[in-house]
């Protein structure tokens, strides 16, 4: 264990006294204390240099702005880094888990399968009536509101809607029967 220098740990009371009253050079003090430790801590949670740069970043931005609620555990400020750290740490791990990619592997082939559904849906397609067709293409293939769709066929939002609606029902059914 590393023997802790009294004067020093017994100095982050000034020093939050300091950065209380708006003093930047305090502050940068306190992130050369401690600044490297948080890292650490932060990087041997996450396993990712440049997450736990983030994490660093955030913890001491957030220490800047909650100074003045700053708590002196044990003659250091520390304690309290390391507490919005792993703050900052959750926020962090529930990004990742977000956007947490599964890698496909052993996908089997399904080309020919594309084709038989290809042609199930113009099939489909073809038993609408020549109107609903025409609203599904402009509304599903085309990507126009209902509006656009309305008055491209001479008719009204809610009728364009409710054919549509119907439409894709009568279109889910036909394909569910394949």
């Amino acid at each position: 264990m590393i023997p802790i220098d009294d004067d020093r740990a017994g100095s982050d009371r000034e020093f939050v006294l300091a950065c209380k009253s708006g003093d930047l050079r305090a502050f940068s003090e306190l992130y050369t204390r401690h600044g490297s430790t948080v890292m650490r801590y932060a990087w041997s949670r996450l396993g990712d240099r440049p997450q736990a740069e983030d994490v660093l970043q955030e913890t001491f931005a957030t220490a800047w702005t909650k100074i003045r609620t700053a708590t002196v555990i044990d003659r250091s400020l520390l304690p309290w880094l390391l507490a919005i750290a792993s703050n900052h740490l959750r926020n962090q791990y529930r990004r990742n888990e977000k956007h947490r990619t599964v890698p496909i592997t052993n996908v089997p082939d399904r080309a020919h399968d594309k084709v038989g559904d290809l042609e199930a849906i113009t099939e489909a397609l073809d038993n609408l009536s020549p109107l609903d067709r025409a609203i599904c293409e402009l509304c599903l293939v085309d990507g126009l509101t209902y509006k656009e769709a309305a008055s491209s066929v001479r008719s009204t939002p809610a009728a364009v809607r409710n054919r549509l609606q119907r439409a894709r029902a009568r279109l889910r059914d036909s394909l569910a029967e394949k």
